[in-house]
């Protein structure tokens, strides 16, 4: 079995692992009561029994809302052309697809917040004043500073001083 480096893979196969282990587990423990009578059964193992099915329906659940709130969305690629793949010179692909490809991959390569923080500027058509970022992301002042500092060291945004607020500008071309 090839393993893949991808920590996303990997944190989604080990919460399929834990997911899948903590259902037999409650499959087990839930058929104790059914063949064994509970007359025979001493009231602590009963309680016993039931809190760590309790436990593992706890467990189970968040691995399972895991799954659910990690699941990428998927997309369909038109058939047999990958959205950065390099047309020939004779075909004249447009401009424009490779720079939507390509900022489409560089928003993808993004953690969360940032990558939050990129679609509202690119909806805003690259250009929005910070304090409209705070109000429109709901992040505090300093997040979306420190955001809009990690976008600008990799060189997807630049500010520019306007009165009481900064301008950020998209600079993917």
């Amino acid at each position: 079995m090839v393993e893949s480096g991808d920590p996303a893979h990997r944190t989604r196969t080990l919460a399929l692992t834990v997911f899948g282990g903590t259902l037999a587990l409650l499959v087990l423990l839930i058929a104790i009561p059914l063949v064994v009578p509970h007359e025979s059964l001493p009231e602590p193992i009963i309680v016993f029994v039931s809190i760590f099915i309790l436990i593992s329906a706890l467990i189970a659940g968040i691995a399972l809302a895991y799954l659910f709130l990690t699941r990428a969305p998927v997309e369909q690629p038109s058939p047999g052309i990958t959205p950065l793949q390099a047309a020939p010179p004779d075909q004249g692909r447009a401009e424009g697809q490779a720079d939507m490809a390509y900022q489409d991959l560089a928003i993808r390569l993004l953690d969360g917040d940032e990558r939050r923080m990129m679609k509202v500027i690119v909806e805003a058509k690259g250009n929005i004043l910070q304090r409209d970022l705070v109000r429109i992301t709901a992040f505090s002042e300093a997040k979306v500073s420190r955001l809009l500092d990690r976008l600008e060291e990799r060189g997807l945004v630049r500010r520019e001083r306007q009165g009481m607020s900064n301008r950020v500008r998209l600079t993917l071309d």
